[in-house]
């Protein structure tokens, strides 16, 4: 363990704005995604967009509702940014589409993020000293991309109307054509996808943690980012 946590920090520390750019970069492309695919399912501009004072609206839930389990439940749930296209064929209007930052999404995105830019620093050649080499850079590259796709996936806060407004990642599948009552069906699933998720990404970024820390000719060749 001390010998993972002192090979990805020491690749961190070689390339803290790689690590930080990756990192912020990914955030934003992940929910910049979001909102394209909703662009391109409907084809409306977003007409709005809503500020929600989350730490007060936290402080509210936590201190009027008796059960603290239920206060965690509803507090999960609760908005930060909604951004989205209002329809004001009814009236005062309805939201038929949102895309929603929930703040513990958000910490989920974040530490995938974090993942991710560890990943790449740690595929990329150390600066001060030769390694061992690391695992087959195509099969960790993989693992890494696929697990980020079901965290994000599972993590993913769109709402439509048509699913009851309700943001999660089963909207998401209704919106490419999945039958809804079959989308909602599958709703349990996203933990499972979460957990999974995670695992192909925190596997594949300790072996190459690990293998920084075993010196170059220990049994195999130096470190190659060209392994294939």
């Amino acid at each position: 363990m001390n010998a993972i946590a002192s090979g990805l920090k020491q690749a961190v520390r070689e390339r803290p704005w790689v690590w930080g750019g990756t990192l912020t970069g990914f955030v934003v492309v992940y929910y910049l995604g979001l909102l394209a695919t909703m662009l391109v399912r409907f084809g409306n501009i977003p007409n709005y967009v809503t500020v929600y004072n989350w730490p007060r609206n936290v402080w509210h839930i936590l201190t009027s509702t008796p059960s603290l389990s239920d206060a965690v439940g509803i507090v999960s749930e609760e908005w930060l940014l909604e951004i989205g296209y209002m329809n004001y064929d009814y009236g005062n209007g309805i939201s038929e589409w949102a895309m929603n930052v929930i703040p513990p999404k958000l910490f989920i995105i974040l530490i995938v993020a974090a993942l991710v830019a560890s990943f790449v620093v740690l595929l990329m050649r150390p600066k001060k000293s030769a390694c061992a080499a690391g695992p087959r850079t195509n099969a960790v590259a993989a693992s890494v991309s696929g697990g980020a796709a079901l965290v994000g996936l599972s993590s993913a806060t769109l709402s439509w109307v048509v699913c009851c407004a309700t943001p999660t990642w089963v909207v998401s599948l209704a919106m490419m054509g999945m039958s809804t009552s079959l989308a909602l069906w599958l709703e349990p699933l996203g933990d499972v996808m979460t957990v999974g998720g995670f695992l192909l990404l925190v596997i594949p970024v300790c072996l190459l943690a690990r293998r920084r820390t075993v010196p170059a000719g220990d049994g195999s060749a130096t470190f190659s980012t060209q392994t294939a």
